[in-house]
């Protein structure tokens, strides 16, 4: 039988240079957190809420060992969830929902399109930061800079 974990994750829990907000999970059974998402090798099945940037880094490492990883495609689902059920937006709260979400309603990771992600992203903000500076020069130039 193949363990299931759902995860509440959280941009600071590594790293987080103000307060660190652990990651929470819930298992069917109870509800733990941790900071370091590579401690739920235990695991055959991780259902995460979303995918940050600052942990591509531990879902690489785990796609690495076998285990698969599942994101929730639409984080409505989510919210709607929870009003529908009239719930605070707690972590523990999420995720709970998120083992009451269909897995239909989750896409599958893969290695293939996280490294993709993580080496097209650096290209996609740089383009960004020129468009910003190309827009603020023709307004600096159209005010007689």
């Amino acid at each position: 039988m193949c363990k299931v974990v759902f995860v509440d994750t959280s941009k600071t829990a590594k790293g987080g240079n103000r307060s660190r907000k652990p990651h929470v999970c819930y298992d069917g059974e109870k509800t733990f957190e941790i900071y370091d998402l590579t401690r739920l090798k235990d695991y055959d099945k991780i259902f995460i809420d979303a995918l940050f940037p600052e942990i591509y880094d531990e879902i690489m490492e785990l796609l690495r060992k076998g285990i698969k990883i599942y994101c929730l495609k639409n984080t409505t689902a989510l919210k709607r969830f929870r009003k529908e059920n009239n719930l605070k937006k707690t972590d523990i709260i999420d995720a709970n929902i998120l083992s009451r979400i269909p897995a239909e309603e989750f896409r599958p990771l893969t290695f293939e399109k996280l490294e993709f992600k993580i080496q097209i992203k650096p290209l996609i903000r740089k383009y960004e930061r020129i468009v910003w500076w190309k827009k603020r020069l023709k307004i600096l130039i159209k005010d007689g800079f």
